[in-house]
């Protein structure tokens, strides 16, 4: 499998899985019979985490313009942190739902 990625974009997996395994640790040993409640948790920790560092990674603050000196044409160059072609903060929503598909699987388990 290939992994496609720009700048820092790698980064996102790792951060994803750091987060939501320490949640899923410790809120397994704080309630043993749902199995659902840390990675829920976790995956909407890391969604929040993956939004706001591809949002300092990807700011607009850090566009540079260059100035071409033999035709005098300015390009604008953009910083792109990705992964598979995603930025990074747009990560947050794909962990955002992933979240909310654990929090039903928790509710519905809740239920039996």
């Amino acid at each position: 499998m290939f992994i496609i990625w720009k700048g820092y974009g790698f980064l996102v997996p790792f951060i994803a899985a750091a987060i939501i395994g320490i949640f899923s640790v410790l809120l397994w040993e704080l309630f043993p019979k749902s199995i659902f409640l840390g990675p829920c948790l976790g995956c909407f920790a890391a969604a929040t985490a993956i939004w706001f560092i591809g949002k300092k990674f990807n700011s607009p603050a850090k566009n540079r313009v260059m100035i071409d000196k033999a035709s005098g044409r300015e390009f604008l160059i953009k910083p792109d942190h990705s992964l598979f072609f995603i930025k990074m903060q747009y990560w947050a929503f794909v962990f955002g739902a992933g979240g909310l598909f654990l929090l039903l699987g928790s509710i519905m388990a809740a239920n039996k």
